[in-house]
Formats: structure tokens, C-alpha cells, sequence
């Protein structure tokens, strides 16, 4: 139990008594005016002044500090492991961990860094930490088992966070059950995925696999064979070089690149793309979305069938050169642009299509 004290002393005592009337004891002052009752009156009024505060003021005081300091964040150290493997040939790195963030970056050193930065576990009692290499293959799992201990404040303190720095070149996966995941600069065939988390990419080339079952995908700068999924959340690409694959279960798709093939879902959300010179229909292309509007801009020159339909809305082509052929009306358009070639399939259930030059 926690108690606080006063230390302020008696002032009924007769010490303290004389020394609180010295100032303001006296007889009646007649002649300038003041009685016997308002003498009266003033000492009682320096009395209470001095009275000292009772103990339940003093208490519920205490009490308050205490609450605050109970309410207040506590302050955990962080701590962390480190673990590094040197590597011959080109590396195949895998990370797992079922509740934590994860950053890959790559490095000029021919050797795999691993950093497990951690805080409000417990080392080897809730928190398990795994390292090992079998020749170029080097695997990292770090996994929480369970929660401990009490926490004070409004929000838990638990923090668990993998730093990988690989070389440039080489394979890589990740798995996390719960966490962000960020990866730059690597070459080579790249898959990650996340329970519930932002995955966040740029200077990638290779085979690319990003995916998420409820979080946003922003990626800059790919190249090869992409493909970006998320359950739920925007996918957000710029500089993209190749073939792309994007699919949202929730969310608005933003893409530019120069594609060699392009297949765009979203089941709820707009669709804006932008095709940049360069590129080519090696295949058909699609771009669909169940409720949202669709806008894709295309070179001058490219050449493609054009197959366009909403489900209510309307459809506007800015300055697209296109023969029609067959269908056109105002939620419908079948067409060649520049003599035609792969077809180009644009559809929404519910909202407008726009086509335009880049």
C-alpha cells in the first residue's frame, strides 16, 4: 500500500499559536475606525489560511500522482540478435515469422545479415529466434509464442521487427503472419507475403510475387514478371517495366509502366492505367473492375482490338484513332485502334470508361 505524509507540523500547538497570532493579534483600534467584531472576523479569516489541508486532500493528491504514473507509458528496451553467413554462389534466402515486420535491402558483401530487433519478449521464453545455412540456402524463422507479463498504459509495448541485407543478386522469400514487408534493390526471383500488412517495394527485377490479404501494395521501379494481390487494400505502381498482373479484392488500382502484358482486377474500386511508349501486346490484355470507373491512357501508336463495356455508365474515347466495328453505343465500344491487333477487354459493372492518348 502506498501512503503519503504530511510533515507540516500542529499550528494548534503553542508555538505555532503565537507565532500565527503575533501577526494578527490586538486590541480594538476606535479612533481608526475598526470594532471588536471585525477584529474578530480578520483573525479567523488568517486562521483558516493557515489551517493545514486535510488529510483526505492529501490523500486523493497522492492518489493522482499515482494514477498518472501507472497510466503513463512504460519504457521498454529494446534488444536484438544479429546473426551473418558468408555465401560462395548465389543466395537463396527465406524469413518466416508469424508476428512481426520485415525490411530487405541489398548489399555489396557476398554474405547474408540478419538483425531481429525485439522488444517486450522475452528471449528463448516467448520469443524463438532460428538461424541456419545449408550451402548459398540461409534461413531465418523468428516466431512469438505467446504473450506474458503485464502492461501498463493504453497499449502494449511488443515490437518485433527483421532486418535482412543480402546481395544484389539472388532469391529471396518472405512470410509474415502479421507485419509490413519493404524490399529494394535485388535481382532475382522474389516472392513475399503477408497476413495483414503494407507490402512496399521499388528497384526490383526478376520474377516478382507481392502479396497480401489485407494491406496496400506501392511498388516503383520493377521489372520482369510482376504480379501484385492484395485481399483488400489500393495497389499503387509507377515504372513499371514487363509483364503485370494486379488484383485487389477492395481498392482502387493505379498502374504506370511499359507493359508487355497487363491483366488488371479489382472487385470494387477505380482502375486508372497509364501505357507508356514502348509498349507491346504480346497477349490479350484485361482490365476489369465490379464498381468503379476505368481510365487508360495509350500511346498514339499502339495498336490493339478495343472490346469496351459498363454495365451503367458511359464510355468516352479522347481523341483515340479507332475504326469501329460492329457494336458502338454509349455503354458499349468494339473497335480497331491504328488496324488493330491483341484485344484489349475494358469493363465495369457500374461506372464510366475513359480512353485517351498519353
Amino acid at each position: 500500500m502506498i501512503g503519503c505524509t504530511s510533515d507540516l507540523g500542529n499550528l494548534s500547538s503553542p508555538g505555532n499559536k503565537a507565532f500565527a497570532q503575533g501577526n494578527i493579534s490586538g486590541g480594538s483600534d476606535v479612533s481608526s475606525g475598526r470594532t471588536p467584531d471585525y477584529e474578530s472576523r480578520r483573525i479567523g479569516q488568517m486562521k483558516s489560511l493557515l489551517r493545514p489541508p486535510s488529510g483526505y486532500r492529501l490523500g486523493w493528491a497522492c492518489g493522482a500522482v499515482l494514477a498518472v504514473s501507472l497510466c503513463a507509458p512504460q519504457v521498454v528496451r529494446g534488444e536484438e540478435v544479429t546473426k551473418s553467413f558468408g555465401v560462395t554462389g548465389r543466395p537463396n534466402v527465406r524469413v518466416e515469422t508469424n508476428d512481426g515486420s520485415v525490411r530487405v535491402t541489398s548489399g555489396d558483401a557476398k554474405q547474408v545479415e540478419f538483425r531481429v530487433e525485439y522488444q517486450g519478449y522475452e528471449l528463448a521464453k516467448n520469443l524463438r529466434v532460428d538461424a541456419r545455412q545449408d550451402g548459398n540456402k540461409v534461413e531465418l524463422i523468428a516466431r512469438a509464442t505467446g504473450h506474458w507479463g503485464m502492461n501498463f498504459g493504453w497499449g502494449h509495448n511488443r515490437r518485433l521487427h527483421i532486418e535482412v541485407r543480402m546481395p544484389q543478386q539472388g532469391d529471396l522469400q518472405v512470410e509474415t503472419g502479421d507485419g509490413s514487408v519493404e524490399t529494394s534493390g535485388l535481382s532475382g526471383t522474389l516472392n513475399v507475403h503477408t497476413g495483414d500488412g503494407a507490402v512496399k517495394a521499388n528497384s526490383l527485377e526478376g520474377t516478382i510475387d507481392l502479396h497480401t490479404n489485407d494491406g496496400g501494395i506501392t511498388v516503383d521501379t520493377l521489372k520482369g514478371d510482376i504480379r501484385l494481390r492484395t485481399g483488400d487494400g489500393s495497389i499503387e505502381g509507377r515504372d513499371l517495366d514487363g509483364k503485370v498482373e494486379a488484383d485487389s479484392g477492395d481498392g482502387h488500382v493505379r498502374l504506370t509502366g511499359r507493359f508487355a502484358a497487363l491483366n488488371v482486377k479489382t472487385g470494387d474500386g477505380s482502375v486508372d492505367t497509364k501505357v507508356l511508349s514502348g509498349s507491346k501486346m504480346a497477349a490479350d490484355w484485361t482490365l476489369r473492375t465490379g464498381d468503379g470507373s476505368v481510365d487508360i491512357s495509350l500511346p498514339a501508336d499502339f495498336q490493339a482490338n478495343i472490346d469496351a463495356t459498363t454495365g451503367d455508365g458511359h464510355i468516352s474515347m479522347g481523341g483515340i484513332p479507332m475504326t469501329v466495328e460492329g457494336t458502338f453505343s454509349r455503354s458499349a465500344v468494339h473497335g480497331k485502334m491504328n488496324g488493330g491487333g491483341q484485344t484489349l477487354t475494358i469493363h465495369t459493372g457500374d461506372g464510366s470508361i475513359r480512353l485517351s492518348k498519353s
